[in-house]
């Protein structure tokens, strides 16, 4: 068994999904925190679900030799839905983009105070050399970055949990999201809209992660997304305040001392480093394939695209853009599901 290959997976795994609204707090404070204590038993239930889905979407990889998320759609679905689920998922990656984007403009805005748009050119520049190794380079700087995203994101929550004086009892009201009932359902919707994200990255890559160590990167790569959602969390409900703010877990970096802030826009960046860079590959595979695009061609063309719409404001576009996508994705789980059973 290779334990470099189980990590890449669940490295990769790791950065598809926790991209800029995980990592800032948006993610987890819409769809956990805003439930409070309720929460944290949502992202148990996420967790479970991100192993076990996560292996069975690898298994399902690894037997029908996919090397697109197109040829994944039309073998979950058919020909005919396959290729609107097709449409509907491109979208939601371009969206993906544009969010990541979005978000490393908010975090120059609101730690170092300069332009926005500073921000989002400098990102734009390091993912196109980032795409520029295709998926030997995909799966290489997530092994790279995740690491330091670990240590960093879980060290600095745990130091604001353990050690730094929140207002967990102020009686801050919660205001939930009007897309999101309950928590159990924000669980499930959480998921499902991810889910979709790590199945594209995974199909995209090919035959780069159908080896028999996959499944277990996978599951490993879920149990990590967990408890990384559940520091988040813990810290979000101890410093209630910060609701307000586009990057609320920068806010409580920032309130622990210069460095912790510091290193924790490092982490922020990171995650929309590792995120972009997964969906705008997918994209630009997807591109190459159904409509004989040249590869860097195609990833200047997209990133002319997302370029300009990224100065939407971050937080909107994970309040509302993110919930319709979970909706739409939930009816990848059952059909997942489904289509292992049936073997």
């Amino acid at each position: 068994m290779n334990k470099r290959v189980i990590f890449q997976i669940a490295a990769t795994y790791v950065g598809a999904v926790m991209g800029a609204g995980f990592a800032s707090g948006q993610e987890i404070q819409q769809f956990f925190a805003n439930f409070g204590n309720a929460g944290i038993i949502g992202i148990l239930c996420s967790t479970v679900l991100f192993a076990g889905l996560g292996w069975i979407m690898l298994d399902l990889q690894k037997r029908w030799q996919v090397t697109s998320y197109a040829d994944f759609f039309e073998r979950l679905f058919g020909k005919r839905w396959g290729s609107r689920m097709d449409i509907l998922v491109s979208l939601l990656l371009f969206i993906g983009m544009v969010a990541m984007m979005s978000g490393a403009g908010a975090v120059f805005r609101q730690f170092f105070n300069l332009s926005p748009w500073l921000g989002i050119l400098i990102t734009a520049l390091i993912i196109s050399l980032a795409l520029w190794f295709k998926g030997e380079g995909v799966l290489w700087i997530n092994s790279m970055l995740i690491p330091l995203k670990f240590v960093f994101c879980i060290g600095i929550g745990l130091w604001a949990i353990l050690f730094a004086t929140g207002t967990k009892d102020a009686g801050i009201e919660l205001v939930t999201n009007p897309l999101i009932h309950n928590w159990l359902f924000s669980s499930i919707l959480y998921v499902s809209f991810n889910l979709t994200l790590a199945m594209v990255v995974f199909a995209s890559l090919g035959k780069e992660v159908q080896r028999p160590e996959g499944r277990l990167g996978a599951l490993l790569g879920g149990m990590a997304l967990g408890l990384f959602a559940l520091v988040i969390a813990l810290t979000l409900l101890k410093f209630p305040e910060v609701r307000g703010f586009e990057i609320p877990m920068v806010a409580v970096a920032g309130s622990l001392g210069s460095w912790p802030g510091f290193c924790y826009v490092t982490v922020l960046w990171l995650a929309m480093l590792t995120a972009a860079i997964g969906n705008g590959f997918s994209l630009i595979t997807h591109m190459e394939k159904k409509f004989k695009f040249h590869y860097k061609k195609a990833a200047a063309f997209l990133l002319l695209l997302v370029v300009p719409l990224s100065g939407v404001k971050f937080s909107l576009i994970v309040k509302m853009i993110y919930p319709l996508f979970g909706y739409l994705g939930l009816v990848f789980i059952p059909v997942l599901c489904w289509s292992w059973l049936k073997r």
